[in-house]
């Protein structure tokens, strides 16, 4: 008995490492290097057809005809994490080997057939419906069934064969439930990893990168050495706005404001932040002083142009001004970058406000 409990554990362990060296790296819960997507269901096959072939060596025998071990798991799992391509392969790889494994016979045949056509089955099916992990368990329950009306077909129904059929569904099922339950668990919780991360990096208002976010584009930006320009953003007169309506109205016309300029900016490439209270950010890849300029007044029009609604039922007429430094003529740090560009907004400011000009004060709109 002792002997029995341990082969369960070795074959569950097998089982369980191959659940968490598969669904971390290949769902890129880690940023795990993996050549190209479109492989992904071909390695995830292989591998499972491989863990398949493993957990069989490591199988607990219960009777004459009976082997038991994870593979059906492994079969289900490879169709949640790779789709209906790693199923087919898997299935295959792991219907070959128990055909071959204890040498052709009528019974290999058969039980190696039917693997085969579980996986071929679950993988014609999760096309038409793609397999979850909300909805895996029709589909590991269908090569449950399956295999026990095999196991019952080859031991000829007996008492010992219902209790090996019983044997073998408490045991998939039980493994199967731990390594989803655990999965889900992981997915849950990297989840919430990366709402965490998406957080430190995005303004809690408008949805924009905020100026962390922005400093890492501007380093990568700079670090290419390619041509772009950086525009600054300053709401004119938004104390008013915020005095007269009140704070939230306010944060209303900041988010219709980001609204506006990253559809404006967008067919451009622009990169948007919020750099803090009403002043914003636009990082135009590469783009000279005068295509800076142009973009820069198409999304001065976009605000201009267009009076803001807000929530008591008023029309708000918005305008802003906007300031321009270029890589690499005018600076080739992010601080300087940033200075001369605030500098030419405060030109804009002091000339008379809803302009745009860039810090060569002689190209301004």
């Amino acid at each position: 008995m002792t002997i029995l409990l341990i082969d369960f554990i070795i074959n569950f362990c097998i089982l369980f490492t191959f659940a968490i060296l598969t669904y971390i790296p290949f769902q890129n819960r880690l940023n795990v290097y993996i050549p190209s997507s479109k492989y992904t269901p071909f390695i995830l096959g292989i591998l499972s057809g491989f863990t398949g072939c493993l957990l069989m060596l490591t199988s607990v025998s219960i009777s004459d005809f009976v082997i038991m071990d994870g593979r059906m798991a492994v079969i289900a799992l490879s169709g949640v994490l790779g789709g209906p391509v790693a199923t087919i392969i898997s299935g295959t790889i792991i219907g070959v080997f128990r055909l071959f494994m204890y040498g052709y016979s009528q019974t290999s045949l058969i039980a190696g057939s039917s693997t085969i056509i579980v996986g071929v089955v679950i993988g014609f099916w999760s096309w038409k419906k793609t397999m979850t992990y909300q909805n895996v368990y029709y589909f590991f329950g269908y090569s449950i069934i399956q295999t026990s009306l095999v196991i019952g077909f080859l031991d000829n129904w007996k008492l010992e064969t219902w209790l090996a059929i019983i044997s073998f569904i408490l045991y998939s099922i039980l493994s199967f439930s731990i390594i989803f339950v655990i999965l889900k668990q992981l997915s849950n919780l990297f989840e919430k990893i990366k709402h965490i991360e998406e957080m430190s990096v995005t303004d809690y208002l408008t949805g924009l990168n905020n100026n962390r976010k922005f400093q890492e584009y501007t380093h990568n930006l700079l670090s290419k050495g390619e041509i772009f320009s950086l525009l600054l953003l300053d709401i004119d007169y938004f104390k008013k706005v915020n005095d007269t309506y009140g704070h939230p109205v306010g944060d209303e016309v900041l988010k219709e404001l980001a609204l506006r300029i990253k559809e404006t900016s967008n067919s451009f490439g622009g990169i948007v932040s919020r750099n803090g209270g009403e002043e914003f950010s636009v990082l135009l890849p590469n783009t000279s002083e005068e295509k800076s300029l142009e973009i820069a007044d198409l999304i001065r029009q976009a605000i201009d142009n267009n009076l803001f609604q807000i929530s008591t039922g008023e029309k708000l007429g918005i305008t802003i001004s906007g300031g321009i430094s270029t890589f690499p003529q005018d600076a080739v740090t992010t601080h300087e970058l940033y200075k001369l560009a605030d500098e030419a907004l405060y030109l804009a400011k002091t000339s008379g406000r809803n302009k745009v000009v860039h810090i060569n004060d002689d190209k301004s709109i």
